[in-house]
């Protein structure tokens, strides 16, 4: 059985982009990593995405960011839909009027395209369930980190709450190249973990990452890359086991520092990195080597640096970040995030037409 076709269906969904602490450079197949990767789930940093369908003989999308048409991100949006089709044949049939917003820049290296994908995977999945008639049963969400996946790898991690690792590993049996898979084990201190994000450079990246992980293919140190990648992974899974912030800190910088040190030696060559980005990551190890402050740093491919700490020392830290940090901010301006619960179901209505 399956609804009329006359309605006009409509569902939003907000979903959170994702620090990756073990980060993935390099692609294989269809939008697989070339190493495992382990990251959180962030509370504010999220884009809302809604999907209007109208049926439609031709079918086709329209796409608008902040209220204005974005052909710039069309093909990707049409990328995804072409190989959604298949398992989401309403595509076919519908026009998709896509609505999409932020609360924080796109493209400046805070993985926006994790966020927007997987609620535009999720609002397709939702849609074609409710074409069905099986919106009562519970969306699969392995299946959306999969086809979120095919939209921008990251997306595959931002389907969860808390931590998730994507990519094949022996250290967990359900992990997957295909899609992401919650970590149920971790230790409090890092489920209380704060994330402020510092907007050094509001503008979109010079390079995009989808050109940065192209040059990953022969690149002179693409296996000792994938190798660090692995051996950080096993000692993060063990540190959010046991909750030391140090040794976090450690990996989180070691990862950080190591996709940035990979941009710059591919060929071509490029930063992405501001001169600000620097005076904060010295910042950041002067007060925890001087000050004893329990503060680290981590970066996607873009300048802004992640500041990391742990919620329950906001009170001492805050004072540091407003003296020290904020200054060295594009308008002084930060992002306060956390660790976030995922996705959220906005609305959801089936409105027939006149």
């Amino acid at each position: 059985m399956t609804n009329n076709k006359t309605q006009t269906i409509t569902v939003e969904w907000t979903t959170p982009s994702n620090l990756a602490i073990v980060k993935y450079w390099g692609k294989k197949d269809i939008q697989k990593p070339l190493n495992p990767n382990i990251s959180f789930s962030l509370k504010n940093a999220v884009t809302t995405t809604r999907v209007n369908a109208k049926p439609s003989t031709e079918g086709g999308f329209t796409f608008f960011l902040d209220g204005n048409k974005k052909k710039a991100f069309n093909d990707k949006v049409a990328n995804l839909l072409k190989m959604a089709s298949a398992l989401l044949p309403f595509i076919n049939t519908h026009h998709l009027t896509i609505e999409s917003s932020n609360t924080f820049p796109h493209s400046s290296g805070i993985a926006s395209s994790a966020s927007s994908m997987s609620a535009l995977a999720l609002c397709l999945i939702d849609l074609q369930q409710m074409i069905n008639d099986e919106s009562s049963q519970p969306l699969n969400l392995q299946n959306a980190s999969e086809l979120a996946r095919l939209g921008s790898g990251s997306a595959a991690r931002s389907l969860y709450g808390g931590w998730t690792i994507w990519g094949e590993t022996p250290i967990i049996s359900q992990s997957s190249d295909n899609y992401a898979v919650k970590l149920p084990t971790i230790h409090d201190n890092f489920m209380q973990i704060a994330n402020a994000i510092l907007i050094v450079e509001p503008k979109s990246k010079k390079v995009s990452s989808t050109q940065g992980h192209a040059l990953m293919n022969n690149h002179p140190y693409g296996k000792a890359r994938i190798k660090q990648a692995n051996d950080n992974s096993l000692q993060l899974l063990k540190v959010l086991k046991t909750g030391d912030w140090n040794q976090f800190f450690d990996i989180a910088e070691n990862e950080a520092l190591s996709l940035h040190a990979l941009m710059m030696s591919s060929n071509p060559g490029y930063t992405l990195l501001h001169p600000n980005s620097l005076k904060v990551i010295e910042e950041v190890r002067k007060a925890r080597l001087e000050e004893k402050l329990p503060v680290g740093f981590s970066m996607d491919a873009g300048p802004n640096v992640h500041l990391l700490y742990p919620k329950y020392m906001e009170e001492t830290i805050l004072p540091w970040i407003e003296n020290s940090i904020r200054p060295l901010c594009h308008q002084q301006e930060i992002i306060f995030d956390q660790l976030g619960n995922g996705p959220q179901k906005r609305i959801s209505t089936e409105l027939k037409k006149d």
